[in-house]
């Protein structure tokens, strides 16, 4: 999505991406993937404002649930054919929107919402002015913070909706500036849920947040949430890699990320995949494992970025999968593994693209040989700002243009 290295003004999409074109005739490209096309998922809806996502609730098989930015999430019919939308969720008095990386980031339905009617969300509140301690040792005076929220719904008219009065705060997290906050929320199918949050922002990780485990910030951190309350919001799986290690936060499950946007699990292996934004020149793929470190800063994707005085890139570090330069595009927006039916050349394939250029591609991680394979995929009809799996696993693909933001689903292209 926008979760960037710098604040890109709007208007200067196009020429980025007429500039990236030009590129593209110039030079010999990567090999075309499967041809697809893109259809809207909601063709008689109008625009949506920023959506960043789409939930699905299995007891609710008749509809989606489009999760926007600004704070609102919005149940539509998942056939298209319904002009009416009725608001579930509507954080808008509450979202801090001051930085364009803000808002309502996250959203997920609790594994077990049909029984227990809970949702959970990730966004971004204002807070007092105050002074936090950062990972070197040094303070930071900032008014802004991450939440992950969890709500109870109740019966509305025409359906559930979230209940504004019922929050618990789970988590809480300092934010030292308005951008890099990640903010994807997802259960694994271990029934834990996955929190993705970037560095803290600003330029060139100042508080080195990445490789330090003493913070929250640059990590995926893993949690369990069941049974949650004011006394206790959440536990500690105790197969947590850095459970009992010194100065470490035991919530983390891997780290040395930059500004993961998203991370999604592969629904056939359970392999957890992210697109972490880069900063000068690479954006990069990566599979997250327990305990990995994803190499930020002293890496940026395989190439060393800045080694801080006395210290040598981090033993172990785990290299992307893929990775394109700022040539090729200038933001990526991670999405999933593709497992659906309609279009059998990208499965298996980790589906991703450009925020800024529209660009698309597909990877496939060559787990013994490390000789993985990227495609290219017809550009994307919209700036590509989330993806999301519907529940037969065909993909779709959130798009930005103002308030004329729209939902679109990849399809074989016509012959």
């Amino acid at each position: 999505m926008r979760m960037h290295r710098r604040v890109v003004p709007f208007l200067l999409v196009s020429i980025l991406a007429n500039a990236v074109r030009a590129q593209d005739e110039e030079e010999p490209g990567l090999p075309t993937g499967p041809a697809i096309a893109y259809v809207d998922a909601f063709p008689a809806q109008g625009g949506f404002d920023r959506p960043l996502f789409v939930a699905f609730d299995a007891s609710d098989p008749q509809h989606a649930y489009v999760v926007t930015q600004p704070g609102q999430v919005f149940v539509v019919t998942r056939d298209g054919t319904n002009a009416g939308r009725r608001t579930f969720l509507d954080l808008g008095k509450a979202v801090f929107l001051d930085n364009w990386e803000e808002g309502l980031l996250g959203f997920a339905f609790d594994p077990a919402y049909a029984e227990n009617g809970l949702v959970y969300v990730c966004w971004s509140e204002r807070i007092e002015v105050r002074e936090a301690e950062m990972p070197n040792g040094k303070t930071h005076r900032s008014n802004r913070q991450s939440v992950v929220s969890r709500f109870a719904t109740v019966a509305g008219d025409g359906g559930r909706v979230v209940d504004a009065a019922s929050e618990l705060r789970l988590l809480e997290v300092f934010q030292p500036f308005g951008n890099h906050n990640g903010g994807t929320i997802v259960f694994g199918p271990d029934g834990m849920l996955y929190v993705a949050l970037g560095d803290g922002g600003a330029a060139n990780d100042p508080f080195g947040a990445g490789q330090s485990l003493a913070t929250l910030l640059g990590k995926v951190l893993r949690i369990d949430v069941r049974g949650a309350t004011s006394e206790k919001r959440y536990a500690i799986p105790a197969d947590n890699p850095f459970v009992g290690t010194d100065k470490a936060r035991a919530e983390i499950w891997c780290y040395g990320l930059r500004n993961p946007w998203r991370i999604a699990f592969d629904r056939a292996t359970g392999d957890l995949w992210c697109g972490d934004v880069g900063q000068n020149r690479l954006e990069e793929v990566d599979r997250l494992v327990k305990g990995g470190n994803y190499g930020w800063n002293p890496l940026e994707g395989t190439e060393v970025f800045t080694l801080r005085k006395g210290r040598a890139v981090p033993a172990g570090a785990i290299a992307p999968v893929a990775e394109y330069d700022h040539g090729e595009g200038l933001s990526i927006t991670g999405g999933h593994v593709y497992r659906g039916k309609a279009l059998p050349g990208l499965q298996g394939w980790f589906v991703y693209g450009d925020f800024m250029t529209l660009k698309m591609w597909a990877c496939r991680e060559d787990r013994e040989g490390g000789k993985h394979a990227v495609v290219t995929l017809a550009r994307a009809p919209q700036q590509v700002s989330s993806f999301a799996e519907e529940p037969d696993g065909e993909l779709l693909l959130t798009g930005f243009d103002g308030k004329k933001g729209r939902v679109w689903r990849l399809v074989p292209a016509p012959k």
